[in-house]
């Protein structure tokens, strides 16, 4: 066994890739951290950083040691937890991106609150990617392909899209009764790459194409297209999963019957390989899948007629 005050500097180090943080999130000096990495690397003969000018980083083999070592770091850090203080409530720290968060997730939070109360949920958010060990998070929900490399997916909701606008919007014209009268129309596209190809997808199954007769509002998130639909601004090309209640509720409405279907490409619920779940994290993806299940049964949604 190396170390194990060694492998506490080396943990604290490349989490933050700076000796000076892990000397101030351990409170010990500068030499001593640098002293226990050196000793580190000399017991694994293998080198773990490489020091530039100021700059920091791990070579492959540290980035590889730095996870494995971490997540027993974890491992024992709550398995003492358990041990000292059984009844604290367990904290479960989940990554989703703020369009999911707002318009799916959090509206139905309150039902996994009413059946467990002995958990605690941190949410944050973000598109940028997921780094499981540096944020030490426990799930994320991420839109892709189901394929990210180190982590297990679960397929939760269909990613079905189509057009939608304000019932006044299509009040007042002019007409839509077929794709390519949105040529009339704004039409509202997201900025973020995952949601580009959106439009030109549903376009292409009716044989329409996005020419310069089109025009188009852009936005950096679905969210704020959804919010200028339901101004009456134009026509945003929704994920029915995120606009279900708008629809429910009559403020927006979606005036063609066919509905894409993006097939593997959709929401996936990750967690890293050889993660063991904890009690809590098994009860929080039940219900998460319950959810999904129960979404899923209502696709497709209704369009106006």
């Amino acid at each position: 066994m190396p170390p194990l005050i060694a492998l506490r500097a080396f943990v604290s180090t490349a989490r933050h890739l700076s000796a000076t943080k892990a000397a101030a999130e351990l409170y010990v000096t500068l030499g001593a951290i640098s002293h226990q990495l050196r000793a580190l690397e000399e017991f694994v003969g293998v080198d773990l950083f490489v020091r530039g000018h100021r700059k920091l980083t791990l070579t492959d083999e540290g980035e590889r040691y730095f996870r494995e070592v971490s997540t027993a770091f974890e491992l024992i850090k709550d398995a003492t937890k358990l041990l000292v203080a059984p009844d604290t409530k367990e904290t479960l720290k989940l990554r989703a991106y703020t369009t999911f968060s707002l318009r799916w997730l959090i509206p139905r939070l309150p039902s996994f609150y009413a059946q467990n109360r002995s958990v605690e949920l941190v949410l944050s958010t973000g598109n940028e990617p997921v780094d499981f060990i540096r944020e030490k998070l426990d799930f994320a929900i991420r839109l892709g392909n189901g394929k990210w490399p180190g982590a297990i997916s679960e397929k939760l909701i269909s990613n079905i899209v189509a057009p939608v606008c304000s019932p006044s919007l299509l009040a007042r014209g002019p007409a839509v009764k077929k794709p390519a009268d949105l040529m009339h129309h704004v039409l509202l596209q997201s900025t973020w790459p995952e949601r580009r190809e959106d439009w030109p997808a549903w376009l292409a199954e009716h044989n329409v194409t996005p020419q310069n007769d089109f025009s188009f509002l852009y936005f950096e998130s679905s969210a704020l297209s959804y919010q200028a639909a339901l101004e009456g601004m134009g026509f945003a090309m929704a994920q029915m999963a995120l606009v279900q209640d708008d629809i429910a509720a009559g403020s927006l409405v979606c005036p063609f019957e066919f509905q894409l279907d993006r097939g593997e490409f959709t929401y996936y619920l990750i967690y890293p390989e050889g993660r063991i779940l904890t009690p809590e994290m098994k009860i929080f993806r039940e219900w998460l899948r319950a959810q999904c299940a129960t979404f899923n049964d209502l696709l497709p949604l209704p369009h106006h007629k």
